[in-house]
C-alpha cells in the first residue's frame, strides 16, 4: 500500500484516513488537519505506517518530506521511470536535428544494466554516441561495435555532445544534461499519459512511477511532454520518442 498525504485545513483531532483510487491505483489517503505542523505530519506518518505504507505521494510543492522521512515515510522515487525513458528524453531534445548530426553522451560511474539498455536504444538512432563511464566502458563499446558495426567514442574524442545522460554525478558539463541520479532533472521536459489527464493534486512523476511499476501503464503509454505543459493538458504537444 502507498499513501497519499495532503493538508485539509480542517479542524479535527486526528487526520482523516480513507482508501482512494487514482487512475486505478489504490492509495491510502491521509488528510492532515490544521494544527501544529510537526505534530500533524507525525500523526500522518503513524497512520500510514499502521497500514504498512512506507511510501507516499503528495501534491506538487509539498514541503513536509523532511519530517515524514524522519518518521519512516518516504516519497515515491521516480528515478527508475526517468531512467527507463532516458533515451526517449534525449531524442526529444534532439528532434529538431537530423539523425546523423545527433551526438549524445552517456556518462556515469559504471556500465551497469541501465547504461547498457540506454546505449543499445540510442546507438542506432544517433550519429554519435560518446561514452564517459568509469568502469566497464570498454566492454560496452565492444558490444556496440559488434552489434551495430560502429564503435562509440570516448567523450572528448568525437563531436561535442548536444545532450548528456548522467547516471551519476560528473565533474564537468557536456551539452544539455539529463540528470538521471538523485532527484531527476529532465532539461525542461516531463512525463505524462498522452491524452489522459493526470490529477493536479498529485506530483506527476511519482504517480507515473507507481502506475508503471504496478503494471497499470506501460512504458509506451507514458509520453514525453514539454515541461511548461505538464500541469496544463497532458494530451497536447507530446513527443513520439518511446
Amino acid at each position: 500500500m502507498v499513501g497519499w498525504i495532503y493538508w485539509t485545513g480542517e479542524r479535527r483531532w486526528r487526520p482523516r484516513v480513507e482508501p482512494q483510487r487514482v487512475l486505478g491505483l489504490p492509495l491510502l489517503a491521509v488528510g492532515l488537519p490544521a494544527g501544529g505542523r510537526g505534530r500533524r505530519l507525525r500523526q500522518g506518518a503513524r497512520a500510514l505506517l499502521r497500514q504498512g505504507a512506507r511510501r507516499a505521494l503528495a501534491a506538487p510543492g509539498f514541503d513536509g518530506w523532511e519530517e515524514l522521512r524522519e518518521a519512516g515515510v518516504s516519497p515515491v522515487d521516480p528515478l527508475p521511470l526517468c531512467r527507463a525513458k532516458g533515451a526517449g528524453l534525449a531524442l526529444a531534445l534532439l528532434e529538431h536535428m537530423p539523425e546523423r548530426r545527433r551526438a549524445v553522451a552517456l556518462r556515469g560511474g559504471r556500465a551497469d544494466e541501465t547504461a547498457w539498455a540506454l546505449a543499445e536504444e540510442l546507438c542506432p538512432r544517433v550519429g554519435a554516441l560518446l561514452l564517459d563511464l568509469d568502469r566497464g566502458e570498454e566492454e560496452l563499446a565492444a558490444h556496440l561495435r559488434g552489434r551495430y558495426g560502429a564503435a562509440p567514442l570516448h567523450l572528448g574524442q568525437g563531436p561535442a555532445p548536444a545532450v548528456s545522460l548522467e547516471l551519476s554525478p560528473r565533474n564537468s558539463p557536456a551539452g544539455t544534461p539529463l540528470r538521471l541520479w538523485g532527484e531527476p532533472e529532465l532539461a525542461g521536459l516531463t512525463l505524462g499519459l498522452g491524452r489522459e489527464e493526470l490529477p493536479r493534486e498529485l506530483e506527476p512523476l511519482p504517480l507515473l512511477e507507481l502506475l508503471w511499476e504496478t503494471g497499470r501503464r506501460t512504458l509506451e503509454e507514458i509520453t514525453i511532454l514539454p515541461g511548461r505543459k505538464a500541469l496544463d493538458r497532458t494530451g497536447e504537444n507530446t513527443y513520439n520518442t518511446g
